[in-house]
């Protein structure tokens, strides 16, 4: 494996990671701090499948030779 497919494959499981944590870290502290309600968790799940759709967006990128 080349050292830039390894890269980009590190990048790509980096910004998964971030676009479950971020609205899940949302989704759990935000009721710490007396905010919570149904436009919170619908806003983060929106946001959760926005971030993945924005990142798996790669995949169907067709490869340059």
């Amino acid at each position: 494996m080349n050292h830039e497919k390894k890269e980009k494959g590190t990048r790509h499981i980096i910004f998964m990671v971030l676009a479950c944590v971020v609205p899940l870290t949302i989704i759990f502290m935000l009721p710490f701090f007396g905010i919570s309600g149904k436009w919170t968790t619908t806003g983060s799940i929106v946001l959760m499948i926005f971030l993945h759709v924005l990142i798996m967006k790669d995949h169907f990128k067709g490869e340059k030779k």
